[in-house]
């Protein structure tokens, strides 16, 4: 990211593009990575934007560090995540003894940035695991000549296939990688939202679609690292 885009990185940005860690409303799926992958006490939130997780995390007994590259966020956290650590850095270049953390998540954030020294950072500070999550890249809706809210995000500077997170992953030499996808799209109430008909018939249509089997598509990728 270059510096001439930092006005990119607003509060208005963030809220018009569902930054939870601004809004505080936590995504539920996220909520289970951290429940579910969690390793260790001493966590680092890579990018934590408003700190609505390291808050989360903190109020259950975590030793949660908080970092991110602009101020305008942890001015945010600082005032209404009061429980957790925070602290403004790139994450290119942590301020952190090796192996600080026990586990480290980064949820949004490598999209944003220069990937490669991230994950390597990320790393380096880190003991036991990663929790990463990223843009998948669409491969389904821009054959309609559509796309969703998160990928008309202008900080973005690439998305991800499983093959591509994959290989990020793998430049840290870990013991293991698991990825997955997340975030589906709703693909029937969209549909049925979209139908300009009497209610009668919307339900209806709700009815039809209901055994019938729609693909998933998911817009996010989640990567399970351990070292």
């Amino acid at each position: 990211m270059k510096d001439s885009d930092a006005n990119l990185y607003t509060l208005g940005n963030a809220q018009k593009f569902g930054w939870s860690s601004v809004s505080g409303l936590l995504n539920a799926e996220r909520v289970t990575y951290l429940e579910r992958y969690l390793t260790g006490k001493r966590i680092l939130d890579a990018g934590c934007g408003g700190g609505a997780f390291v808050e989360f995390l903190a109020a259950k007994g975590f030793e949660v560090t908080g970092v991110d590259k602009f101020e305008q966020f942890l001015d945010i956290a600082r005032q209404q995540q009061p429980h957790g650590n925070y602290l403004c850095s790139d994450l290119t270049d942590l301020p952190f003894a090796d192996k600080t953390f026990e586990c480290t998540y980064c949820y949004d954030v490598l999209e944003h940035i220069d990937d490669i020294k991230a994950i390597r950072e990320l790393a380096r500070v880190t003991s036991q695991r990663l929790i990463i999550t990223v843009p998948k890249e669409d491969e389904v809706m821009t054959k309609y000549n559509l796309t969703f809210l998160h990928y008309q995000d202008k900080t973005h500077l690439r998305n991800y296939t499983e093959s591509s997170l994959d290989a990020l992953s793998s430049i840290i030499k870990p013991q293991r990688i698991k990825i997955f996808p997340e975030l589906p799209v709703a693909l029937k109430p969209i549909l049925t939202d979209f139908v300009q008909y009497p209610k009668f018939y919307r339900l209806l249509l709700k009815v039809m679609l209901k055994p019938l089997p729609f693909p998933q598509i998911y817009t996010g990728l989640v990567a399970i690292i351990d070292l």
